[in-house]
């Protein structure tokens, strides 16, 4: 009776793990499939391409008198790494990296640079809500949703931007270069990197919430992005 109630138990717990495993596999097959299309890809002529553009773009930089700020990278390795990071894609085709480039002219160094990076961050800003808009759009098409709610949907998106620009915490610096001007005042290049993964992953979040101010129906659509 003991070896048939030890048996019973045995065989339960083989079959437990058994099922456990496979549903294991299968998850971890859905995760890698998440992986594998979030992989980072780079395309060897684009990367051809990016390092002869970026030293052309360095050797025009320097000619017009842009220097780098003491403890940066030589400027032709900064502009290198800025076009590099453009080639990067995902395995969809799609890029890896949100870029954007802004000058601006300060009385001073810090002054120029912090306006050419906030100047960036909103172009940044504009693009993450460029895509997310296509997100959206491509969602309330596949959805039966009515009229109503698809335009709240679609305004507060379009309304996102501020938003948007409050997330922007990952942000890498690429380019930083300058020169002072014959009146003394200095003109500030920047680039700004951004991953596109995360920087979309954050807005969706920063509208979700914004948007369960006004309807937590509508906040829901959002959670259908998969984001």
């Amino acid at each position: 009776m003991k070896r048939g109630l030890l048996f019973a138990a045995l065989t339960a717990f083989v079959m437990t793990i058994s099922l456990n495993a496979v549903a294991q596999e299968k998850a971890t097959g859905k995760d890698f499939k998440k992986l594998q299309k979030n992989e980072k890809v780079l395309n060897k002529d684009l990367q051809k391409k990016a390092i002869k553009d970026a030293r052309k773009q360095a050797k025009q930089l320097a000619k017009d008198g842009f220097q780098t700020p003491v403890g940066k990278l030589p400027l032709d390795k900064q502009i290198e790494a800025a076009w590099q990071k453009q080639a990067e894609m995902d395995t969809d085709g799609n890029p890896w990296w949100y870029i954007a480039s802004s000058r601006a002219i300060g009385g001073n160094q810090s002054a120029a640079a912090l306006q050419a990076t906030n100047a960036a961050k909103i172009d940044l800003a504009g693009q993450i809500q460029t895509k997310v808009s296509q997100l959206i759009e491509a969602q309330v098409a596949n959805d039966d949703m009515g009229q109503e709610e698809a335009a709240s949907l679609s305004n507060v998106v379009a309304a996102s931007k501020s938003v948007i620009s409050a997330t922007l915490g990952r942000v890498i610096p690429l380019v930083e270069v300058f020169r002072t001007l014959p009146n003394k005042n200095v003109e500030v290049q920047v680039t700004l990197g951004y991953s596109q993964q995360a920087a979309t992953q954050a807005a969706v979040k920063a509208i979700r919430q914004e948007l369960a101010q006004k309807s937590e129906a509508l906040a829901k659509e959002l959670d259908k992005l998969g984001y």
